[in-house]
């Protein structure tokens, strides 16, 4: 299987190089830059457990490659790494690493475009980021394991568009994520989605969307699923830099035990604002009914800020969200959870070759019976470019979980040293 999306993976890539205009044998060999990643990192809590607390310094050595020709029409960004993790006290957790992000993109002369994203990791961390995300968003998924525990996983998703305006575009999205663990105890998955969705713009000040999602859901140890989303959307332009939305959606999950089915019901008003070419903010608010077939119906109030700011010198990112999240396709799959989360980052520039950046986030998440988790995280690094083909950098993590559940709580504190050589 994994032979199969590494297959995919590489014959996507040259098919978006060779379709690229303009680009010579040449060009591509400037655009490759190897590096290797030397990494020491420091944990007081390896497993993230309440107690008997493992500690231990691991050093990652990660040989990796960069290549990117993207431009307005087409082309590839990709960054592909694999390593080893050695441990200094316990050996015994020693395994390969890798990770993959690839992007890709091929708008033709006749309107039809082609995207496609493909995330590819093998890791052992306890909090695993969400996938499509980056560092600097700060996001992970709810489930957190309680034990090292190498795991993979890759998510493919092509999306397939006609554009018949400038704003207007009627199109597919298919996405594949494939989990595996080496741990017996977590949930294996893997999730097939279709969607199409169509956006259509009557004039510049009024415009609609409407999507529909299918998921088909396989689980090692939990009911199967099959899932259905319909959304839409009215959206109405006041000027070129704000636009207001009205938007409703309806979601039916069925699982093939059927005491697990639930349906959501949803609507909300939002507002997006271009203050300016790097600083761009939205916000939303809503309200959310969740009603099992068995137990007790769920509604309360959903909400969602985003606020970026990307230039040269300063880049943060703040977001907030609230209501309802379903936590699938884990470790532990735990479905269905109240749950609210605030996230940040800032990274400034001091100058041409130094910069420092903090992050943040606090989350809160309830479930039945009457358990509620509140994770808090801080960390700060800094990064030092000593030579154009060197890269040193220093960062401090933190994380706790505060449970109602004794069991449930950790803390952990880590420390990291990177060395990066370019060429």
């Amino acid at each position: 299987m994994m032979t199969h999306y590494r297959t995919i993976l590489v014959v996507m890539m040259f098919l978006c190089i060779l379709t690229a205009p303009h680009v010579y044998a040449a060009d591509i060999l400037k655009q490759i830059h190897p590096y290797i990643r030397v990494t020491g990192e420091y944990s007081d809590n390896l497993n993230l457990t309440a107690d008997n607390q493992k500690k231990d310094f691991y050093t990652t050595i990660t040989p990796g490659i960069r290549f990117s020709n993207m431009d307005a029409q087409s082309g590839v960004n990709l960054d592909a790494s694999a390593g080893y993790v050695f441990y200094n006290r316990y050996d015994d957790l020693n395994y390969f690493t890798a990770n993959v992000n690839l992007e890709t993109r091929y708008l033709t002369s006749s309107h039809f475009n082609f995207y496609l994203r493909n995330a590819f990791i093998r890791s052992d961390d306890p909090r695993e980021r969400e996938y499509f995300t980056v560092t600097q968003d700060n996001k992970f998924v709810l489930a957190t394991e309680t034990q090292r525990a190498v795991f993979w996983r890759n998510v493919i998703e092509p999306v397939v568009e006609y554009q018949f305006g400038p704003e207007n575009r009627i199109g597919v999205r298919y996405r594949n994520n494939y989990y595996r663990s080496e741990d017996i105890a977590n949930n294996d998955s893997i999730e097939n989605y279709i969607g199409p969705f169509l956006t259509y713009w009557f004039n510049r000040q009024h415009g609609i969307s409407l999507d529909y999602g299918y998921t088909n859901g396989y689980f090692e140890s939990d009911p199967d699923l099959n899932g259905h989303r319909v959304g839409g959307a009215y959206m109405l332009r006041f000027t070129p830099r704000a636009t207001a939305s009205l938007k409703g959606a309806y979601t039916k999950q069925t699982y093939t035990d059927d005491l697990l089915d639930y349906e959501i019901y949803e609507t909300s008003v939002g507002l997006s604002y271009q203050f300016s070419p790097t600083l761009s903010a939205a916000a939303e608010v809503g309200y959310y009914w969740m009603e099992p077939t068995i137990g007790s119906k769920q509604d309360g109030v959903t909400f969602r800020v985003d606020i970026t700011q990307l230039d040269a010198r300063t880049t943060y990112r703040l977001s907030m969200q609230g209501g309802y999240t379903q936590d699938l396709f884990t470790s532990q799959n735990l479905g269905f959870r109240e749950y609210y989360r605030a996230t940040g980052s800032i990274t400034h520039f001091l100058d041409r070759r130094l910069s420092v950046g903090c992050t943040g986030s606090v989350e809160r998440a309830e479930s039945e019976p009457d358990r509620r988790d509140t994770i808090w995280t801080a960390g700060a690094n800094i990064t030092y470019l000593p030579l154009q083909w060197l890269q040193v950098s220093l960062g401090y993590a933190y994380q706790q979980d505060d449970s109602n559940y004794a069991i449930n709580e950790y803390k952990e504190n880590r420390v990291m040293l990177s060395f990066t050589a370019t060429y």
